[in-house]
């Protein structure tokens, strides 16, 4: 069975404080830790909105702004 990645809705992040380049952390942008708090991301919850960075979310923001879940295998 094959998984399709979901792109975001229209919608989707419309709670969520705006994501700038400039104020992330290098550990931010590479995706070792959460876009919006610092915190431990999870890689099932991706936050595609900046071209050349790899951000992530962890579980409690994901749940807060409605980040949704893809497999973590692709």
């Amino acid at each position: 069975m094959t998984t399709r990645s979901r792109q975001p809705s229209t919608g989707v992040y419309v709670d969520a404080p705006a994501i700038h380049r400039e104020r992330l952390s290098p550990q931010q942008i590479a995706g070792h830790s959460c876009c919006w708090c610092g915190a431990t991301p999870d890689p099932q919850y991706p936050v595609p909105i900046l071209h050349g960075a790899t951000l992530l979310a962890c579980d409690p923001c994901a749940s807060m702004y409605g980040v949704p879940a893809v497999d973590a295998d692709r």
